[in-house]
């Protein structure tokens, strides 16, 4: 496509983005906008299924309708410049040299996916430069950093026309998973994978970043991923997002509390093949296994804490998604709220990732009239969601909030609270024609 950027917005249909694009567009550094393109990456909301997608478990997600929005444009040197409007933050990387820059801990995100996919498919055709924008909060829970890595990785294969990754990924289950193998540093079919950020998870994020319908809950599984059952969200309700202002981190310390349930995991899945001489790689491969008995596993499995981890894994798959899924159909508000609640427990008593914060608000939203809240994201922090009717929902929102910062007055300036619905995954729209990816093909 060779419209210019400012007349794309014109057949992108998405009002609320207008003023976002148009001011990444002003930003560009000349005005000649023909041959770049625009593209919008939202960030996700996990409703259910905690810790369960590299476990080899399902968990019920969909897109945020807030997210990156970005515009992408070429540029005549041989790198990759990412420039955060709203933060003031730019950094470029050498096509010959795309490693991290000091300073900027943001940047082993782009530079991971750059380094990746030369090293897979050689070096973009041209300079890609891209000027972006989030309404994400950030560290939140909300996929901020998943929405980063796949704001890069659409920006090479259209605005870096790699013509060779385009061929070899042709659909946005592929797309999914190979973000989510950049991300975690996995292989990706004969593709070898690397260190990646440094965190172990798996593509839950993405999927729901690449796969989500407007309107739609996703139930996915993940080894490979498969689209389970899309449960339509009812219109007369919404989620409210308190986001408790302590920041779920991956770096550091928290990496290594986020790694230890990726490596409980793992570490059940492996007392069990050990001791069957079997070769389960995951939780879900275990529990699949025909000669699978709950009893002899926990014969195997002495360690209360790993024998917690696979109890959470088994009840949230098992027993908690299905049901919740059940009453949201029926509009069993009560069932709804039961389980949910039970998750936000589990999560809290055997997984471990819960902080004061994240339990007080989903707490206080049951207790402000929410028919369901839960903890979502990695943990550690991050937020909570709350589903409320529409009608109610201003109130609720604010008296939440009010309700939170007078116990976690600390918070003030880092919480946010915000209603939220489910909405269309990723697109793109100009420049290079990847229809699996275009918002109009």
């Amino acid at each position: 496509m060779g419209e210019n950027l400012s007349e794309l917005l014109k057949l992108t249909g998405q009002t609320p983005l207008t003023k976002r694009f148009s001011a990444l567009i002003e930003a560009l550094p000349n005005d000649d906008h023909r041959g770049g393109h625009l593209q919008f990456v939202p960030g996700r909301i996990e409703v259910l299924g905690k810790h369960t997608d590299y476990a080899g478990g399902v968990s019920l997600t969909c897109a945020s309708s807030k997210g990156i929005a970005a515009v992408v444009s070429p540029h005549d040197g041989q790198s990759l410049i990412v420039e955060d409007l709203a933060r003031s933050l730019s950094i470029e990387l050498p096509f010959s040299s795309p490693a991290p820059i000091n300073g900027a801990s943001w940047s082993i995100y782009p530079s991971t996916v750059l380094n990746r996919m030369i090293r897979h498919f050689g070096e973009p055709q041209s300079g890609v430069r891209i000027v972006m924008e989030s309404d994400l909060p950030a560290a939140s829970g909300m996929s901020s950093s998943s929405a980063l890595v796949i704001t890069v990785l659409l920006a090479l294969l259209k605005g870096g026309e790699m013509s060779v990754a385009r061929a070899a990924l042709t659909s946005r289950t592929e797309l999914a998973a190979f973000a989510g193998a950049l991300e975690s540093g996995a292989d990706f079919r004969d593709f070898s994978g690397d260190a990646g950020v440094g965190t172990r998870g798996g593509s839950q994020d993405h999927t729901a970043i690449f796969l989500s319908r407007p309107g739609g809950l996703g139930l996915y599984t993940y080894a490979p991923i498969e689209t389970l059952q899309t449960v339509r969200f009812p219109e007369d309700y919404t989620f409210v997002i308190g986001g408790s202002g302590v920041k779920a981190r991956k770096t550091g310390e928290a990496r290594e509390r986020y790694n230890s349930a990726s490596l409980r995991a793992h570490e059940v899945a492996k007392a069990w093949s050990e001791d069957t001489e079997e070769n389960c790689e995951t939780m879900g491969e275990m529990i699949l296994s025909p000669s699978f008995d709950r009893d002899a596993l926990r014969h195997c499995i002495r360690d209360e804490d790993l024998w917690n981890r696979y109890q959470q894994f088994e009840k949230e798959c098992d027993l908690i998604i299905p049901r919740a899924i059940q009453a949201l159909i029926a509009r069993d508000w009560s069932t709804f709220s039961a389980v949910t609640d039970r998750s936000q427990n589990m999560a809290e008593e055997w997984l471990g990732n819960q902080t004061k914060e994240t339990s007080d608000l989903a707490r206080l939203a049951r207790e402000l009239g929410a028919k369901g809240a839960n903890g979502f994201g990695a943990g550690f922090g991050g937020a909570v969601w709350a589903l409320v009717s529409n009608g109610s929902a201003n109130a609720f929102q604010s008296d939440w909030k009010e309700a939170y910062l007078c116990l976690h007055p600390s918070r003030e300036s880092q919480a946010v609270f915000f209603k939220d619905t489910p909405s269309a995954g990723c697109w793109t729209l100009g420049g290079a024609s990847y229809p699996v990816l275009d918002l109009m093909s």
